[in-house]
């Protein structure tokens, strides 16, 4: 790990054209104009960004919601996007961006959180795990395409 900890707080206007890498490493690719877009309709309370800065540069982001669901009478907490750049991979910064998240949904009074990571991605289940989640169930993808 890092010695140098990262700076993780929430996301501000300035911190798009970073955002656009980040995104990309995710394997959703975007420019910086649409990105701005769809942070736009990501509004609080619901949605809660962090991002993670070093050395000034933002390195990493955690996409957060709170919301009711159906199993209980209080909101459960989703991690919906977590990304790392890959050059500051390994150094703590999705550690320092996950407990983020945690105190935040802490504060909430949330006390399930559930994370969404696509299967391919068997390094970030070692992590999810290594930090205590564990698989409960499967997610499920159908794309319904409009008429052109």
């Amino acid at each position: 790990m890092n010695a140098e900890l990262p700076l993780v707080r929430p996301i501000e206007d300035s911190d798009f054209p970073g955002m656009v890498a980040l995104m990309e490493d995710l394997g959703y690719p975007a420019t910086e104009e649409e990105l701005r877009g769809r942070f736009q309709r990501l509004t609080a309370p619901l949605y809660h960004t962090l991002v993670a800065v070093v050395d000034g540069q933002v390195v990493g982001f955690i996409g957060l919601i709170c919301l009711p669901v159906y199993e209980y009478n209080r909101e459960v907490g989703w991690i919906l996007a977590l990304s790392v750049s890959s050059r500051h991979q390994r150094r703590g910064i999705g550690r320092a961006l996950m407990q983020a998240a945690e105190v935040y949904y802490h504060a909430r009074g949330v006390e399930d959180i559930r994370v969404h990571s696509g299967q391919q991605r068997t390094e970030a289940h070692a992590f999810y795990e290594s930090l205590g989640y564990r698989k409960t169930g499967y997610r499920l993808l159908k794309t319904l395409r409009t008429p052109d």
